[in-house]
């Protein structure tokens, strides 16, 4: 499939069409590498500890999880000392 590379700002963007990212899903981060004289573009999605936060906040709440009452306060010396508001 032929794109074009255009001007943004003092770098340079590559116009992925559309249904080339539907093959992907939804990622907001990606890993560009040069392999071979290739362009190769991955999308990021090994970080498992934030993948799929609304599912599973959806989950934990269905399950009797309550944000507001669950609530850990955690305070040390640098918050005591340290911290103005």
């Amino acid at each position: 499939m032929q794109t074009s590379i255009i001007q943004i700002g003092n770098s340079r963007g590559l116009i992925i069409p559309k249904r080339m990212l539907n093959t992907f899903g939804e990622y907001g981060t990606v890993d560009i590498q040069t392999t071979n004289g290739r362009l190769v573009i991955k999308p990021l999605v090994d970080n498992k500890a934030r993948n799929n936060w609304e599912k599973q906040f959806a989950k934990a709440i269905a399950e009797g999880f309550v944000p507001d009452e669950n609530v850990i306060e955690v305070e040390n010396e640098f918050d005591k000392k340290e911290w103005t508001w």
